[in-house]
Parts: structure tokens; sequence; C-alpha cells
């Protein structure tokens, strides 16, 4: 009897805590960051699985996937902090590329409802076994939210890889990152569609070509738990070598 008692405590205890409104910072985009963050004290498990699929122009590159996992922590009301590790591989391999900290700090606090909201992110992604060195990025975030629910992001990074870190003679290499998406909320603060275009352009190469993407993605927001989910489709008469697809699947629980 003493045990029946406990496992229903148990049962309801778990029950409430599912149908508890959603604490994670919900993310309408697959590629764009947005400004929402974690509160201060919380912590959600995040993991990525997304992919790079082969340029119509390339077919003999295969194509690459990664899972991006970890920690994602609210020190303050304005920061949090991500602790993630990621997993790449193709048709002949797969091991540990990197891991990363990455800091995100929204200028007004969270529950600030001001319709601006701007954010700043700067990580730092220790390579580990990857082509690419480690690197600096840095992202200025804005987002922009209607009484309708209707609402705008815009993300502009730089990821800055530094090749002497690890020994290596070759010059730093600067990529330029820009997205953009539009949101709508069909049911609101539980589902929402969303629009977007994310680029990439080298800018220490002028002669480089950029890389252009546009898609849709999903995002669904239920008890402590959030899942976003999307494609972006290459536009590859911008580059040839842009690949064809690139699937990510993003979700989040709340502990």
């Amino acid at each position: 009897m003493r045990a029946a008692r406990w496992a229903a405590v148990v049962t309801c205890v778990v029950a409430l805590a599912w149908a508890a409104p959603a604490q994670a910072g919900r993310r309408p985009f697959i590629w764009t960051y947005d400004t929402d963050i974690v509160p201060k004290g919380d912590v959600e498990l995040e993991q990525w699985l997304w992919a790079r699929s082969r340029a119509p122009a390339f077919p003999e590159r295969p194509s690459v996937y990664w899972i991006w996992w970890g920690p994602v922590i609210g020190l303050s009301q304005h920061l949090e902090l991500a602790l993630p590790f990621q997993v790449r591989a193709n048709r002949t391999v797969t091991e540990l590329e990197s891991f990363e900290a990455d800091f995100r700090y929204r200028l007004f606090p969270r529950g600030d409802d001001r319709a601006f909201q701007p954010l700043v992110r700067v990580a730092w992604h220790q390579a580990i076994r990857s082509a690419n060195p480690s690197r600096v990025d840095v992202d200025l975030v804005g987002s922009y939210e209607l009484e309708s629910g209707l609402r705008l992001a815009l993300d502009l990074g730089a990821q800055v890889g530094i090749p002497a870190l690890r020994g290596g003679e070759a010059p730093v290499r600067i990529l330029g990152t820009y997205s953009a998406g539009v949101s709508y909320p069909v049911i609101p603060d539980e589902l929402r569609l969303s629009l977007e275009s994310f680029g990439e352009l080298d800018l220490k190469d002028a002669g480089q070509e950029p890389h252009l993407f546009v898609g849709p993605s999903v995002a669904w927001t239920f008890g402590r738990t959030w899942v976003t989910v999307g494609t972006l489709v290459g536009v590859t008469a911008v580059a040839p070598e842009t690949p064809r697809f690139m699937p990510r699947l993003i979700w989040a629980v709340a502990l």
C-alpha cells in the first residue's frame, strides 16, 4: 500500500510538471537567433539535429550531419549560457567535432514586454577534430513583435577563425553571417509558423561567392518542452557550391 501511495504521488508530481507552462527560451526559427532567454536560475537541455546536403554542382562531396547537445543555464534575467558539444558525421566517419561556451546577453531583462528587444551573442567554439580552426562568434540580434503577435527578427554575425590557436600558419578567417525571419502565432503561446533566410560570406576573400538559403519552419511549445523543425533550401543560382538543403530539428525541455 505504501509503495502504491508513493507511486501515485510521483505520478502526480510528474504530471503537474509536464502540464506547467513552458519556461524554456522558445525559438521560432531554426537558424536565426531570437531574443528570448531562459529565466534566471532555470536550466534547459537543448539538442539540435541538422545537416548540409550535397551541392548540385559538386555531387562527389558527401552530405554532413551534426548533433548539438548541451545545457542552457539562466544566469540572470539578462544573461544565459549554453555549454554544448557537437558530433559531426558523414558517410565514412563520426567524430566529436567541438565544444562551446555560448553567452547570450539580452539588453532589456526577461519579462520586459516592449516591442523591440536587442540581444548580443558571444561564443567560443573550441575545435577538436575539425578541418576548421577554433573561433569566436559574435552576433547582434534584434526582434520586434507587433500586437498581433507577428514577430520579426534580424541576426547579423561574424565568425573569426584563428588557426594559430592550434599551431596552424594559415591566416585568420572571417565569415560573415546574416539572417532574418518572420513568425506568426497560429495558436498563441503554443504554435508558430515561420519563414526565414540565412546567408554566409567569406569577408576576407572578395572572390568567394556567398551562400544563401530560404525556408519555412514550425515551432510548437507544450508543457515544459518546445520543438522547432524546418529546412532551408539553398539558392544555388547565387553560388553553385551552396548545399541544396539544410534541415534542422531543435528541441528542449526545461528542468
